[in-house]
């Protein structure tokens, strides 16, 4: 958390909140680890927009070139607005300021990370919803190599695959494979002809109803958690165990080996 239909969400605020401010300066905290982000002086205006797991920030200048801010939301980073004379957020490590407010980056557990860049990082594939032809064509050279034999309760989780695709989404979307183990492998699970709309369609519709709100995270846009809940069919209420990584998988009890 957060994956590809928080950060898309995550997009949707900023740019609604910051439509026609005009922001004046960016302030780190200082205790963070992160790199001071070096912008140019003058003002300027604030879109963003998401790809998987990576937000990038745009930031349009009034007599400078246009920069990018890539970020990454970590374990619980988002975004909050601060309007005017409000205090900033308790754990607000980059502040966006303007005469109208702050766009501030929240981030409890500082796994956050952000840079300035040219575009979206190399290591990480299309994302699955909105570029998903070019996912589909990647998945299937991948499997037909090396990456074909891992299993898929762990292929979902490589990034320069499936990016997007985290802990809750591969679980939701394995539970859906029709008599699918989650030990079979990514070579066997493309097979099946449900596979990649799943990919598509299983974080869409999280992202319709507001997000994984388990735990920490809220939807900035304010949808009832109730309608997500029920979404969730497996992650967090069927059999798990600790995967290669260290992470929980939630899965049907009858594949327990």
């Amino acid at each position: 958390m957060p994956e590809l239909a928080e950060l898309r969400l995550t997009a949707d605020y900023i740019n609604g909140v910051a439509s026609g401010v005009t922001f004046d300066d960016v302030q780190k905290n200082p205790q963070h680890k992160g790199e001071e982000p070096l912008l140019a002086s003058d003002e300027f205006s604030i879109s963003a927009e998401s790809r998987g797991k990576e937000l990038m920030l745009h930031l349009e200048h009034r007599t400078e070139p246009a920069e990018k801010l890539l970020m990454t939301m970590g374990m619980s980073g988002h975004f909050q607005w601060a309007g005017v004379g409000m205090p900033l957020p308790k754990h607000t490590h980059l502040a966006f300021t303007s005469d109208r407010g702050v766009l501030c980056f929240v981030d409890v557990r500082r796994f956050g990370k952000w840079k300035l860049a040219d575009g979206w990082s190399a290591n990480r594939g299309p994302d699955p919803v909105t570029e998903h032809d070019q996912f589909v064509e990647v998945v299937k050279r991948a499997a037909a190599g090396r990456k074909g034999d891992k299993p898929i309760h762990l292929a979902l989780m490589d990034q320069s695959l499936f990016n997007g695709i985290g802990n809750y989404l591969r679980s939701e979307l394995i539970y859906r494979l029709d008599d699918l183990s989650p030990f079979a492998t990514l070579r066997e699970a493309i097979k099946k002809p449900q596979f990649f709309q799943l990919c598509h369609d299983i974080p869409l519709i999280a992202y319709k109803l507001g997000g994984g709100q388990l735990k920490d995270w809220k939807s900035p846009t304010g949808e009832d958690p109730q309608s997500f809940r029920d979404f969730i069919k497996c992650y967090g209420k069927m059999a798990s165990f600790k995967d290669k990584s260290g992470r929980t998988f939630w899965m049907d009890s009858k594949w327990i080996r």
